[in-house]
């Protein structure tokens, strides 16, 4: 069904001009933007990304997917905060390193405690010198 009058050369370069007025990677970011301090807000509260991608994609305030929602989140807002959960405060005491014992007291310091060392060797060790096939076979 080509146009009359038109060669495949021009029919593929108004083609290609549609295609580029259906880009939409200028306004997905502009759509980003407008509800961006919404998002930020969002994300203090500690709402869940997707769900806070889902509610604008309703409400019809975005258009776009939820990775390309992702990519801005991560860009445009504090990196790391979208979807690093925070660290949780560990309840268990750190252990003892053998170089550097806990201290009772913050006040008081301890010299490193000596670390045995073994009298027999374990697993391989290398030997930066090669041995002959003839002494390995004699001996």
């Amino acid at each position: 069904m080509a146009k009359a009058g038109l060669s495949l050369s021009e029919r593929i370069a108004e083609r290609a001009k549609k295609k580029q007025k259906q880009a939409r990677g200028g306004a997905n970011r502009a759509q980003f933007l407008a509800v961006k301090e919404d998002v930020a807000k969002a994300l203090d509260d500690q709402w869940p990304v997707k769900e806070i991608w889902a509610t604008l994609r309703e409400e019809g305030s975005i258009s776009f997917s939820y990775d390309a929602f992702m990519g801005y989140v991560r860009r445009l807002i504090k990196p790391g905060k979208a979807d690093k959960p925070s660290p949780l405060p560990s309840r268990q005491a750190p252990l003892p390193t053998p170089n550097k014992p806990l201290a009772a007291k913050d006040d008081q310091v301890s010299s490193p405690v000596p670390i045995p060392k073994s009298t027999t060797t374990a697993g391989f060790q290398y030997s930066p010198k090669p041995k002959n096939r003839r002494e390995k076979d004699n001996g």
